[in-house]
């Protein structure tokens, strides 16, 4: 996950150009922009400019503030940030302000239709910054709205000081599984467990520090974004923050950089197995290898599966083979050559060189729902079961390329696959009851498929 910065802390007193220099220099990646303060457009210009001279730099996205009580010229500036941010890769984040007299619900519905249409002629993505005392203070309130447009560039921002200012500080991980379908960015900082709520400062200083300082444990909604497979930005945020940013920048990169690497760190388990899967036997060592699915049967991609090595009299020989410091999640199904393992896991195929204890290739699935079990036919083509998806997928040997061979209801959820000269035998689980799970309203069959006819 890339870091960035808001031009908050200290760098609101530098130029442009020794805002980039400072943040490029303590490793940070990019930067937000507030795009208006105090009635006044900002002169994006030269963030931009010196921005496009560093290939290892962005500007991720610029925030307006839309306050309800301002000059019709000044709310209806969102119109020119959009026109400065079309043809660049970065989004506009909105915030709407104090509610005041005559505001209704339906007001910001249509102001945010408004800017979501005309972002869309300019090909930007607009995220909907939720804020703490404003009309929409929390990512799940925001997340009500952001679903009901239903825009294809419209998404929204969790941050962790407005989160735990509204009370969800304890239910963090909570809050990021229910909005994870519409979530782009999610910024952070150091922050208190309990709130004071003496002032508006006394507010500030509490959720907003260098991750370094506080109370509350930050590290827990990295650890729930790498559960969720989040591939966006992370942004520390470091408004009113009084230290030196030559002090405190580096030092939260450092934390952040220790908390990353805790949380990607490989779990070692404390047997040989753990849920184990299937085992294939590989005829020229005499030895078998054994799938762990890790932690039981679940479509999370948590980088906890492994292979397991044992001898012809079931002797561990391995108990870690391969497949942890890989980042497989759930191996499954196996097949086997003298030379190569095929190993099923969430997203696809993992062909692994056994001789030399490597994945080679990696053959994804697109639109697979749960990976389960895989067979050879003579010919080297791979034909791979998806349980949920109701579908086997083909991976031709000249290819490599998977392709659905064959979806219909009547496979009945197919689970175990073996391969009888050209004939693809399926044990199918049954006709599920409740999607997405293993119960059945009807027990499953076993399945004779000609590879030529497909019946």
């Amino acid at each position: 996950m890339a870091i960035l910065r808001y031009n908050f802390g200290g760098l609101e007193d530098m130029s442009p150009k020794n805002q980039i220099d400072m943040l490029r220099k303590h490793g940070y990646d990019g930067m937000t922009v507030m795009a208006n303060f105090k009635n006044a457009l900002t002169d994006l210009k030269p963030f931009f400019k010196y921005a496009d001279e560093h290939e290892d730099f962005e500007i991720y996205s610029v925030f307006f503030r839309y306050n309800f009580n301002d000059s019709e010229a000044v709310k209806s500036g969102w119109k020119t940030i959009i026109d400065k941010l079309q043809g660049r890769n970065t989004d506009l984040w909105i915030i709407f302000g104090r509610p005041v007299e005559g505001f209704t619900p339906e007001l910001i519905e249509r102001v945010l239709r408004d800017v979501v249409a005309y972002a869309e002629t300019k090909n930007v993505k607009v995220s909907l910054y939720p804020h703490h005392y404003d009309v929409i203070q929390t990512a799940e309130e925001a997340y009500k709205l952001v679903t009901k447009i239903n825009a294809p560039n419209l998404d929204l921002a969790v941050h962790s000081c407005h989160e735990i200012r509204s009370g969800n500080g304890d239910r963090i991980e909570e809050v990021l599984e229910n909005v994870k379908d519409k979530l782009a960015h999610v910024t952070i900082a150091g922050s208190d467990t309990i709130v004071d709520y003496t002032n508006a400062w006394t507010v500030e200083n509490s959720t907003i520090k260098p991750l370094y300082r506080g109370t509350y444990d930050v590290s827990r909604i990295l650890k729930q974004l790498a559960n969720q497979d989040y591939k966006g930005a992370v942004g520390f945020i470091n408004h009113l923050i009084k230290e030196n940013p030559d002090m405190y920048l580096p030092k939260t990169r450092e934390v952040y950089n220790h908390w990353l690497k805790e949380i990607n760190k490989p779990k070692v388990p404390s047997q040989a197995y753990d849920a184990p899967d299937q085992c294939t036997y590989h005829a020229p060592s005499n030895t078998w290898f054994v799938s762990n699915l890790g932690g039981g049967i679940s479509l999370d991609r948590d980088n906890y599966g492994w292979i397991t090595r044992i001898d012809a009299e079931g002797n561990v020989i391995d108990p870690v083979w391969i497949g942890l410091e890989e980042g497989m999640h759930a191996p499954s199904g196996m097949t086997i050559t003298d030379t190569h393992l095929y190993v099923c896991d969430r997203d696809g195929v993992h062909e692994i060189d056994i001789e030399n204890k490597k994945i080679t290739n990696f053959y994804p699935t697109p639109e697979g729902e749960f990976i389960n079990d895989i067979a050879m036919a003579t010919n080297g083509d791979l034909y791979v079961s998806d349980f949920f998806g109701n579908r086997i997928y083909k991976i031709p040997a000249k290819t490599k390329v998977a392709e659905v061979w064959l979806q219909s209801d009547r496979l009945e959820t197919p689970d175990g696959l073996y391969m009888d000269k050209d004939k693809l035998i399926v044990v199918s689980w049954g006709v599920l009851s409740e999607p997405g799970t293993f119960n059945t309203s009807k027990f499953g069959d076993i399945l004779s498929i000609d590879l030529k006819t497909k019946k």
